[in-house]
């Protein structure tokens, strides 16, 4: 009686395997391998004709010589010193050496600007930046001489 279900048992586990042994080599041939290669690629009927190349577009370019430049005068300033702007975030010029005064425009930092007056106490500075042309008041520690 003991061997009789050891060997049912036994055969009963052979089955299971199989079973399962079959279900893997089935999707391993049917699933995994149809999907390892690449299907063929399509034949269309345009696919044999080769066009020409196209002729260059770009046409060589013969040097010619430019006209020099002439040198353009600079203006001369009559500037009592120069300066280059400390403040980190630029300057306000005022059209009056007041704090309340209106602005009349702006100088970047690290720009160099001319220093054209002085007010008698030293506390105010006339400038002009001289790319933009801009001029105002703006407080003297401001500005670091050259």
């Amino acid at each position: 009686m003991r061997f009789t279900e050891v060997a049912k048992a036994n055969v009963s586990l052979l089955f299971v395997f199989g079973v399962i042994g079959g279900v893997i080599a089935a999707g391993y041939f049917y699933v995994w391998i149809p999907y390892q290669t690449y299907p063929p690629r399509p034949r269309f009927a345009n696919d044999d004709r080769i066009l020409p190349a196209p002729p260059p577009v770009i046409q060589p370019l013969k040097a010619r010589s430019l006209p020099k430049p002439k040198a353009k005068p600079t203006p001369q300033v009559n500037a009592l010193y120069w300066g280059t702007v400390n403040a980190s975030i630029g300057l306000v010029l005022r059209a009056e050496p007041e704090a309340g005064a209106a602005g009349s425009g702006g100088v970047d930092f690290n720009s160099r600007v001319a220093v054209l007056k002085e007010t008698p106490d030293k506390e105010w500075i006339f400038i002009r930046h001289m790319e933009t042309k801009e001029q105002g008041w703006v407080r003297a520690g401001n500005l670091d001489r050259e």
